[in-house]
């Protein structure tokens, strides 16, 4: 068994929630986890690196190796056309706006809003607004 952690370190880009653990009796390690990326590059790359580093701790120590990876929810941009009405109606109701990528998980038809200090505004606004909904 590897005396230490078989996980490569990981891009800022990349977020990674990962646990392994060891079965001293069987000789064995199991990691499970997910990973979180921007793009699919980055989610691609990070999952290329992940197993080339698994596949080498497992062939140095003469270990077999078993894996298997999920897409739970592809890597997707809002519609533009929403996007930019979302954006000039907030804009128009006072409020700041930037376009930046998010780490949360959206579904289908999903737009994620965040605002420093004034949630409860934005809140109200979106909801009294006819077009949105809140999720």
């Amino acid at each position: 068994m590897p005396p230490a952690s078989t996980l490569p370190a990981m891009p800022e880009q990349v977020r990674c929630s990962v646990v392994e653990t060891d079965d001293i009796e069987k000789c064995r390690r199991e990691i499970l986890g997910g990973i979180l990326a921007l793009s699919e590059a980055d989610l691609g790359s990070a999952m290329e690196t992940l197993l080339r580093s698994l596949t080498v701790a497992a062939a140095l120590s003469d270990a077999v190796l078993k894996t298997r990876a999920t897409l739970v929810a592809p890597v997707r941009a809002a519609p533009a056309e929403t996007l930019q009405a979302l954006a000039l109606d907030v804009r128009g109701a006072g409020f700041p706006v930037r376009f930046a990528p998010t780490w949360t998980t959206l579904s289908e038809g999903e737009i994620g809003l965040g605002i420093s200090g004034a949630e409860e505004e934005l809140r109200n606004f979106l909801r009294a607004h006819p077009s949105y909904g809140l999720a």
